[in-house]
């Protein structure tokens, strides 16, 4: 028998604050997570390396040795699938532009952390996983229909039929479909963050 794979998600979360550590383990617990946490950005690459790719990794930008945007900026390179936040108590315009820039975080968290909102980041950014890896999935699914497709053409002419031939119905413009899943998940998710802004600024405008 194989080994069986895991069904948890997997969330890294990189913090040299022992007790941030253990309270957003115990925030983000759940039968279907399976979550890891460390100390420094090296001892998160050396777990990486052992464990494979994780779903999302939640890391404070001041860490001993390597900086968080530095550690995303690698992750990014090797692990594109997963969703990198970065968390900071000092928040400054370099260190966001960076994070952007280098690092391409999905969200910049402020410290203190809002429970609540926490929770409800994380779950957007599992199901923003989940859609980028089916998104992928989908499309080598249809590169291999095209290529089927092709195969048939040349091999058995004669029962292809001009209009379907002339069809653009087997043509699979890759660039269009991640655009389009591109624009939701920045329309779904920039408008709830973007909804939440402007209830704060009218209330502290009151």
């Amino acid at each position: 028998m194989g080994k069986e794979v895991s069904k948890q998600r997997r969330i890294l979360i990189v913090d040299d604050e022992i007790h941030i550590l253990s309270s957003l383990k115990k925030i983000l617990e759940g039968k279907d997570r399976e979550i890891l946490v460390v100390e420094t950005a090296e001892k998160a690459w050396e777990l990486l390396k052992e464990k494979g790719e994780v779903e999302v990794i939640i890391c404070d930008n001041r860490l001993p040795g390597m900086a968080g945007i530095d550690f995303l900026t690698k992750v990014k390179r090797l692990y594109p699938d997963t969703i990198r936040i970065l968390v900071t108590g000092y928040p400054d315009l370099k260190s966001a532009t960076d994070a952007i820039n280098k690092a391409h975080i999905w969200r910049y968290i402020l410290k203190p952390i809002e429970v609540d909102e926490f929770k409800i980041l994380i779950n957007q950014a599992l199901d923003y996983n989940r859609i980028l890896k089916e998104n992928r999935i989908l499309l080598q699914i249809a590169r291999q229909h095209a290529e089927w497709f092709e195969i048939l053409k040349k091999r058995y002419p004669e029962i292809i039929s001009q209009e379907i031939e002339k069809s653009s119905e087997y043509t699979i413009d890759e660039k269009h479909v991640s655009e389009i899943i591109a624009e939701f998940m920045k329309r779904y998710y920039q408008e709830e963050v973007e909804d939440e802004g402007e209830e704060k600024d009218k209330k502290g405008e009151e």
